[in-house]
């Protein structure tokens, strides 16, 4: 499931963003670019309505940001790698450095519900977390997320 919707032309890392709002604006306008969701705007208020009721920030500098929404035009993970720390309100209290980042069309609860449990499994394994803050290229921390998430599968 979650390997069929990471495409390699999802990934992408970013230099320039400082705040948790920027990170957003920043997924919200890939997304757009990508063709994932028809309106960047609409995108991003529906992942900051989501960032007011808890918290994304997971654990290890990772945050997965999400949002169900009818501007959504295909189910969609992106992953963002930033240069700079983003303070999240994380679970650890830690700052992020990478979001897994879904877009999920309106009405598909039961996708929604499968893809954060599928990431949050996989986010749990420190080994597997470590590889991919240490990626440094799309090719590789899609090869590394794709392995994990099929052997995750089996």
């Amino acid at each position: 499931m979650v390997t069929s919707i990471l495409d390699i032309q999802h990934i992408t890392f970013d230099s320039s963003v400082t705040t948790k709002d920027e990170a957003l604006q920043f997924i919200a306008d890939f997304a757009k670019e990508k063709e994932i969701v028809k309106s960047a705007k609409a995108y991003y208020k529906g992942l900051k309505k989501r960032e007011q009721e808890v918290t994304t920030g997971f654990k290890s500098s990772i945050a997965i940001p999400h949002c169900k929404h009818k501007t959504v035009k295909k189910p969609a993970l992106m992953l963002v790698k930033f240069a700079n720390p983003i303070e999240w309100e994380s679970m650890d209290h830690q700052p992020v450095h990478m979001t897994f980042a879904l877009a999920i069309p309106e009405g598909e609860n039961q996708e929604h519900l499968t893809l954060l449990s599928t990431i949050s499994r996989a986010l749990i394994d420190e080994t597997f977390t470590k590889s991919i803050i240490e990626a440094a290229t799309a090719e590789e921390l899609h090869a590394t997320i794709q392995n994990k998430l099929l052997a995750q599968s089996d």
